[in-house]
């Protein structure tokens, strides 16, 4: 694979990606609107880094009432708090945003 041009984030895409997914499996994020997440992911891990992009493309981010990003995640585990799980949250999806535009941009 090369590791020029938006191929080189590809590793640290797929780490990001997986994380995003393990941290809103384990808070309970509805499975269903995890789905082009795991399709991003496995599309990562064949490298196929176009079919990648439009899945992330498909996930509505912006804020709004609705969009992936408007979930408050529950506190699972004793060390959380809601703040930590919130804060958690956003930094997983704010660097999962940045890192997958490195490569949807022209």
């Amino acid at each position: 694979m090369s590791t020029t041009g938006k191929e080189q984030y590809i590793d640290w895409q797929l780490r990001v990606t997986r994380a995003l997914l393990k941290f809103c499996v384990d808070h309970n994020y509805p499975s269903l609107g995890l789905t082009e997440i795991r399709q991003s992911l496995k599309a990562l891990e064949r490298g196929d880094l176009k079919t990648a992009v439009e899945c992330y493309r498909k996930v509505p981010l912006g804020g709004r009432m609705g969009y992936f990003d408007d979930w408050l995640p529950s506190v699972v585990f004793p060390s959380e708090t809601a703040e930590y799980v919130q804060i958690v949250f956003r930094a997983l999806l704010n660097e999962w945003d940045r890192v997958m535009r490195l490569s949807s941009e022209p």
